[in-house]
C-alpha cells in the first residue's frame, strides 16, 4: 500500500491536471474501466504465492487504479454541489461511499473466502461488479469541468456557459434545491 500511495505522489497531480483539460469524467472512467479489467488478472497474480509479485500488484492497483480517479474526483465532488451546501454534499457523497464500498468490503471479502473454500474468482467478480458499477456512473454523472463554483445550485448538467472542450454544450437543465 506504501507504494501505491508513493505512486499516487505523482498520478494524483497528474490525472487531475488531464481531468482539468480533457473532463473529469472522461479521466475517471479511465481509473474504473483500469480496475475493471484489472481485477481477475490481480486476484489470480495474488495466489500464486509469490510476496514480490504480491506488493507489486497492490502497488499498481492503488497507485494507478484507485489514484487514476482520485485526481479529478478531488475537483468533481466540490463542483458537483452548490456553494449553499457543498459540504454536506461532498462529506456525505464520500463517506456514504466509504462505509459501503470499503467499510463493509473487508466484511463481504471474508465471508465470500470462507462460502468459497478460499476461491479468488468470487474476490475477482465482486471487484468487477463494483468497476462496473463506477464505470456506469461516469456516463450518469455530469460533466463538471469549468463549472462556476459560486453557483448555488446543484450541477444536474453543466450550462452553455460552462460548456467548451470535452464538455457538451446541448445540455442546459440545472437542480435548485431548496431548504
Amino acid at each position: 500500500m506504501t507504494i501505491g500511495s508513493l505512486i499516487g505522489i505523482f498520478s494524483v497531480p497528474l490525472t487531475g491536471a488531464l481531468s482539468d483539460r480533457w473532463g473529469r469524467r472522461r479521466v475517471y472512467r479511465i481509473g474504473s474501466v483500469f480496475l475493471l479489467l484489472y481485477s481477475f488478472p490481480a486476484w489470480w497474480m495474488l495466489t500464486l504465492g509469490n510476496h514480490a509479485l504480491a506488493i507489486a500488484v497492490i502497488a499498481v492497483g492503488i497507485g494507478f487504479g484507485v489514484n487514476v480517479m482520485l485526481g479529478p474526483q478531488c475537483a468533481m465532488l466540490p463542483e458537483m454541489f452548490g456553494n449553499r451546501h457543498r459540504y454536506l454534499g461532498v462529506a456525505m457523497a464520500r463517506e456514504i461511499s466509504a462505509v459501503l464500498a470499503g467499510g463493509l468490503a473487508g466484511v463481504l471479502v471474508a465471508y465470500l473466502i470462507a462460502v468459497s473454500g478460499g476461491n479468488w474468482v468470487l474476490l475477482a467478480i465482486y471487484m468487477t461488479v463494483l468497476a462496473l458499477i463506477t464505470t456506469a456512473c461516469t456516463f450518469l454523472v455530469p460533466e463538471t469541468l469549468r463549472r462556476d463554483l459560486t453557483r448555488l445550485d446543484d450541477a444536474v448538467r453543466v450550462s452553455r456557459d460552462e460548456a467548451g472542450e470535452g464538455v457538451s454544450s446541448t445540455t442546459v437543465t440545472i437542480r435548485t434545491v431548496e431548504w
